[in-house]
């Protein structure tokens, strides 16, 4: 059954077609990914799907009692309400039972012989009972301490964006409603939360429409996907993994289609410019046929974003903390965020920050870049450093003449040009390969969505040639295609990398070290995110089962005769299906590094390898010592093929 469909829908913002001629049915159950480039609409057809923006075409279906929550990109609040009431105001006569048990309890608290008072909860009491609202306390709680929500007095006029997005979120996962529309949920949630939100969503009964970033939630909750891209919207049964395999394979067709296109173009113009005799007697109709080749639009593919490296010399000094304190408020007698960190960074280092929200990552970068100084220790930069900084806020944009500027005079402040390989760019070229065309540059700041301010700030960053980043929670408001180039660009970068980031998939990709907030310190760990995750589970079985009553260890110590068939059984089961969830390792950067040398090696290990055979067939030269170095080559071959079969097999 369709809970909202829309029929033949279209909408525009001027000469920008977002979507055209879209039929779209949202089902119960519906576990549905919207994926397309930033600018494309997934934000407009969210709230089209909601009914918060008309359609200029077409027309939307859904039934007046459908209970529809949407989850923006930023949340609106209601002034005047507390966290605890914003939270709750989508849950109807709960909501009131809930909230005047709440106020009648703390009155209790300080009359406890107001007899007036112990009646009306008394009634209040019973009317929860009947409504079942109890439970809705339960589920405000958990919902409250996963999503880190923990002054609910607090007015929501005075939240941070970040924080109002977490009230928002939390609200529509509390009202339970029949269809659930996020836009990019995990942006503002640390790690564990993305993981609880993940869970969370599984277990939902109603409809779900999911625009993210964070590449593992849509593989795993989706089982659809909506592409809207080029003004069209294209539907892919499955996830994104399977949405990733049909789009390559779409692509590789378009890009046939085109090539034979203009191939056929190309010989009916070649026999357009021959004399008239060469021709044959069917000159007319094939001269029309000419013409409507020529009115018919090329099958266009999307253009690709193109980050290039730029080349600036850094030295071996890069960053060097030593001792270094912080306190939250930058106040002596304010809480210790960090506490003793010193390390050295090196010119190729790829490190991720991670811990809770307000744990002082974020902090951490603003001292490298020195908008924050430090309450002890010190912080030196080597005289080579050139850093690029891309904060969460993208602060930038709204400084100085803020959004009324244009698009290229927001990256001209920075550059107006700068040198790629051999090749002087200026900035309007470098803003083509970010996908903004010339129309484009020429409007202003706010015109642009999320995505493309995101995209725009990083243009404007590598304009200036950094050869350190320095990236807080770079995911945030990205496309999914942006971020595979993005990715791409920091695994070729040459300099030092710091990232700040919830998203698993980002951090795997990009970092060989992390660096992990815990109680003031700053832990330690070789490795992408993937491998610190399984680190902590092996961490978390042995204290549980260093935990168990010494019966229970005595128990499984005691061998397979104190155990039942049964048990062993499933506990094989349960082995060997933990096996299967088991996700491979994914590529760290170093070894990506090393795969591409053996991309090298191996054709000239090849080559040596014939060149050595060819020689022993001639029969001219020494026999043994030829023999001898053959030997040994294709020893170093098969060790150099072991290795690429290994790195190969890793997901990167």
């Amino acid at each position: 059954m369709s809970l909202i469909s829309l029929i033949e829908a279209s909408k525009d913002f001027g000469i920008n077609t977002l979507f055209a001629d879209l039929t779209l049915h949202i089902n119960e159950r519906e576990r549905l990914g919207l994926i397309g480039p930033n600018g494309a609409g997934k934000s407009t057809l969210l709230k089209v799907l909601a009914g918060e923006e008309p359609l200029g075409e077409g027309e939307r279906r859904c039934s007046a009692r459908l209970r529809i929550e949407l989850v923006g990109q930023e949340s609106a609040v209601n002034p005047g309400h507390t966290v605890l009431q914003e939270v709750l105001a989508g849950c109807g006569e709960k909501r009131e039972l809930l909230l005047r048990f709440n106020e009648l309890s703390n009155s209790m608290a300080h009359n406890p012989n107001d007899a007036t008072l112990l009646a009306e909860l008394g009634q209040v009491s019973q009317r929860m009972d009947d409504a079942q609202a109890w439970s809705l306390e339960q589920q405000c709680q958990e919902v409250l301490q996963r999503l880190g929500i923990t002054d609910l007095e607090r007015p929501v006029e005075e939240l941070s964006g970040g924080y109002r997005k977490r009230v928002g979120l939390a609200s529509a996962l509390v009202a339970r409603p029949d269809v659930l529309l996020l836009d990019e949920p995990t942006n503002h949630l640390d790690a564990a939360a993305v993981e609880w939100l993940q869970s969370w969503l599984d277990r939902f009964p109603g409809a779900l429409v999911l625009v993210t970033h964070d590449r593992y939630v849509l593989d795993r909750v989706t089982r659809r996907m909506v592409e809207v891209d080029r003004g069209k919207a294209h539907n892919y049964a499955g996830n994104y993994s399977t949405f990733l395999q049909q789009k390559a394979e779409l692509e590789a067709s378009e890009a046939s289609t085109a090539q034979k296109f203009k191939g056929v173009l190309r010989r009916e113009l070649a026999w357009l410019r021959q004399g008239p005799k060469a021709r044959s007697t069917k000159q007319k109709a094939r001269l029309q046929r000419i013409e409507e080749m020529h009115a018919e639009p090329l099958p266009q593919l999307r253009g690709s974003l193109k980050m290039a490296n730029v080349s600036r010399r850094i030295g071996k000094l890069v960053i060097e903390a030593e001792a270094l304190q912080v306190t939250a408020n930058g106040k002596p007698d304010s809480p210790l965020l960090l506490d003793n960190f010193t390390y050295s960074f090196s010119p190729e280092d790829r490190v991720g920050i991670i811990g809770p929200n307000g744990s002082g990552k974020s902090t951490l970068l603003d001292l490298i870049a020195g908008r924050r100084q430090p309450n002890g220790g010190t912080l030196r930069l080597g005289e080579t450093v050139h850093l690029g900084y891309l904060d969460q806020h993208t602060e930038d944009i709204t400084k100085g003449k803020g959004l009324d500027r244009k698009v290229i005079d927001f990256v001209e402040e920075a550059a107006s040009q700068i040198i790629l390989g051999e090749e002087q760019i200026t900035a309007s070229q470098l803003l083509e390969r970010f996908l903004f065309p010339p129309a484009q540059q020429h409007s202003p700041l706010g015109k642009l969505s999320g995505g493309e301010r995101r995209r725009l700030t990083l243009c404007r960053m590598l304009i200036q040639a950094p050869n350190v980043l320095l990236l807080d929670e770079p995911t945030n408001d990205l496309d999914v295609q942006t971020l595979s180039v993005l990715e791409d660009f920091l695994e070729d970068f040459r300099g030092c990398v710091v990232v700040v980031s919830h998203d698993r998939y980002f951090l795997d990709r990009t970092v060989d070290r992390l660096f992990n907030f815990e109680n003031g310190q700053l832990k330690r760990f070789e490795g992408n995110y993937s491998a610190f995750l399984e680190q902590q589970r092996r961490q978390e079985r042995g204290l549980n089962e260093a935990n168990e009553p010494k019966s229970i260890r005595l128990l499984k110590d005691s061998g397979p005769s104190r155990i039942s068939t049964r048990s062993s059984q499933e506990a094989e089961s349960s082995s060997s299906q933990a096996t299967e969830n088991s996700k491979p390792r994914r590529r760290s950067f170093k070894e990506s590094r090393e795969l591409e040398a053996l991309n090298i090696d191996i054709p000239l290990l090849e080559a040596k390898r014939s060149n050595l055979e060819a020689a022993l067939s001639g029969g001219d030269e020494d026999l043994t010592l030829l023999s001898q170095q053959l030997a040994e080559l294709i020893e170093t071959l098969h060790r150099a093929e072991e290795r690429w079969l290994e790195l190969s097999e890793l997901t990167i």
